[in-house]
């Protein structure tokens, strides 16, 4: 599923640096789409990981916000590009507040790994910057958010990766 979400991602953030002048309502439907997508596999890995995940309810809490999120934006698509931006930057502070918990558990778990740790630190980031430095500008709007898409999802590509190999090292051997 992180695998996903990467994918996701990537193709958000490829989609948008590649759209030619995108207005604000493109961005919205893009990002809504993206936000909400990223919300239901959250909480589909919530529902169907509550027996192993510790603390399933966090994942939840997280989908849901995503999925808030992507309707608010789909419903009303003509936001303007400042409060798309807003939208974009408190998703992404929730989102990375939640991803920097989740990596903290798993680095116990895993010892050395931190790329959940740093998805979620990425995102806090770019959240807070988005939050400081606001802007109006559709094309900055769009390079922000595309190329934000593009990083956010190839750390979780790599996060899928170390993950994969984390659960294929903690199964037991098939006995031959």
């Amino acid at each position: 599923m992180t695998a996903l979400r990467g994918t996701v991602a990537l193709v958000f953030g490829l989609t948008v640096l590649l759209w030619q002048n995108p207005s604000a309502a493109v961005l919205a439907v893009a990002f809504g789409v993206f936000a909400l997508v990223d919300g239901l596999v959250l909480g589909a890995v919530a529902v169907v990981g509550r027996d192993v995940l510790e603390q399933w309810w966090v994942v939840l809490v997280e989908g849901v916000v995503g999925m808030v999120v992507g309707l608010v934006v789909l419903a009303w698509p003509g936001l303007s590009g400042l409060s798309l931006l807003s939208l974009l930057a408190a998703w992404a502070v929730v989102t990375g507040v939640f991803e920097i918990e989740a990596g903290v558990r798993l680095r116990r778990l895993a010892g050395s790994d931190a790329s959940l740790f740093l998805a979620g630190g990425l995102s806090l980031l770019v959240g807070m910057a988005l939050i400081a430095v606001p802007k109006d500008d559709p094309l900055e709007i769009a390079w922000a958010i595309g190329v934000f898409g593009i990083v956010y999802g190839g750390v979780l590509l790599v996060a899928a990766g170390r993950l994969r190999r984390l659960a294929r090292a903690a199964r037991p051997a098939a006995p031959r």
